[in-house]
């Protein structure tokens, strides 16, 4: 058995078609008299043959396979081997190695690769909410579907994003309404991933996608948004503290301590009794609790100290909010939040959408923004780290001063008549 060499000769379609294959093994026909150098044809004992160029690299001798002789479309001739392999010859000659270009080409890291390359290197240092890295693992395994997991990462191209972004958008969510929002979280994510890619992964030396290729999410537009600014009134506050007494329980004191400080509710959630206990009168978020990633020094309130006081005469343990299972925090609020909306009446918003936990984020920021907090003071108490964050607040903030100024137009416009107010000048 093996492989057998023959004297080279002129390889043409009647020689090809009548050689005999070896009872086992593979024999080796050479291109002679002036044909291409390195072009062969192999001739295999099960009767099927494959045209090859043989070369050299740096002194190593590689075989490039052009392909099978036949007529069907995706055979060769000898005459269409004999040119591809004077194609292959030039580029050889020229510097480049198509038979480890193939190869490269083959073992090519995948989309699979790089959302496993996201899901390793990215999520843990992105988020400590288990809620929110397992909203992104559902986000990646849609991408992989729409890309296809098995799709070499260089060979995306913007168009395979817009087409992803543009059917996802269309789809219909559980609410029956277009996921235009989603479509555009999940290109947040993709666009992320691409940028992984353009970096080599440690102990490599080329990125998975070069320079020229890009982030193929760049320029991509996204779908119009509307924020969601949703403040609960005084009088709803009320009905929510009043449904939260109704609903004793650790998932209820949560609630309560997301109301009276402003937290994201997954922050509240994981929270633990060193926060409380490193600065006697702050909650002390470490920073691998927190969105930022960075500490977070918030000051509570007296009826917050008060309800931290409350619970630690009753809870053991490293968790504030200990979960259903032993030595676990709090995983879920939506249990004690479908309670809540349906005993406080919260109505839905002029878009349909019922009110959530998170929207008592936004009435505290909304309560201290009304009261003529500046939003440098009101980023800080939220744990923002870019002002812009912030500034969806700006509206309520100028609320004191618009009042101000019309209070004082008030007495202006009306100076001299009956009953006109009069504003004292101090001296």
């Amino acid at each position: 058995m093996g492989t057998r060499s023959r004297k080279p000769q002129k390889l043409d379609t009647d020689f090809v078609r009548k050689v005999s294959p070896p009872d086992d093994g593979a024999a080796t026909y050479w291109d002679g008299d002036g044909g291409v150098k390195g072009f062969g044809v192999r001739v295999y004992a099960g009767g099927s043959k494959s045209f090859f160029l043989n070369y050299r690299v740096d002194g190593r001798e590689r075989r490039y396979t052009i392909g099978e002789f036949g007529s069907a479309a995706d055979q060769y001739s000898v005459s269409a081997a004999r040119e591809r392999a004077g194609e292959l010859r030039k580029l050889i000659d020229k510097g480049h190695d198509p038979a480890g270009q193939r190869r490269q080409r083959r073992e090519a890291p995948t989309m699979q690769d790089l959302i496993d390359r996201y899901i390793d290197d990215h999520l843990p240092r992105k988020s400590a909410s288990e809620q929110r890295i397992e909203d992104e693992k559902k986000m990646l395994e849609e991408i992989g579907d729409k890309l296809g997991k098995h799709t070499k990462v260089a060979d995306v191209h913007g168009g395979d994003v817009a087409d992803m972004h543009r059917k996802i958008g269309e789809s219909i969510g559980r609410h029956g309404k277009p996921r235009k929002v989603r479509a555009n979280r999940i290109l947040d994510v993709a666009s992320k991933m691409f940028s992984l890619s353009l970096v080599p992964l440690a102990g490599e030396n080329t990125p998975w996608r070069n320079a020229a290729q890009g982030n193929p999410c760049k320029g991509i537009r996204r779908n119009p948004e509307e924020a969601r600014e949703r403040f609960f009134s005084q009088a709803e506050l009320a009905a929510i503290s009043d449904a939260l007494n109704e609903y004793p329980g650790v998932a209820a004191d949560c609630m309560r301590l997301v109301m009276l400080t402003g937290c994201r509710p997954g922050e509240a959630m994981q929270t633990t009794w060193a926060e409380f206990d490193k600065e006697p009168g702050y909650w002390v978020k470490p920073s691998a609790h927190t969105k930022q990633r960075k500490e977070h020094k918030l000051p509570l309130s007296p009826a917050a100290i008060e309800l931290v006081d409350r619970l630690r005469k009753s809870r053991k343990g490293k968790w504030v909010f200990p979960g259903d299972i032993d030595g676990e925090h709090l995983k879920t609020l939506n249990h004690v939040w479908v309670h809540v909306r349906k005993h406080a009446k919260l109505a839905k918003d002029e878009q349909g959408r019922d009110a959530r936990p998170y929207d008592l984020r936004h009435t505290f920021a909304s309560v201290g923004a009304g009261g003529g907090l500046g939003l440098p003071i009101i980023g800080r108490l939220l744990g923002h780290t870019q002002a812009r964050t912030t500034q969806r607040y700006a509206h309520l903030a100028d609320d004191p001063l618009r009042e101000a100024v019309e209070k004082i137009t008030t007495v202006i416009t009306g100076a001299g008549k009956p009953g006109a107010e009069v504003i004292p000048i101090k001296r």
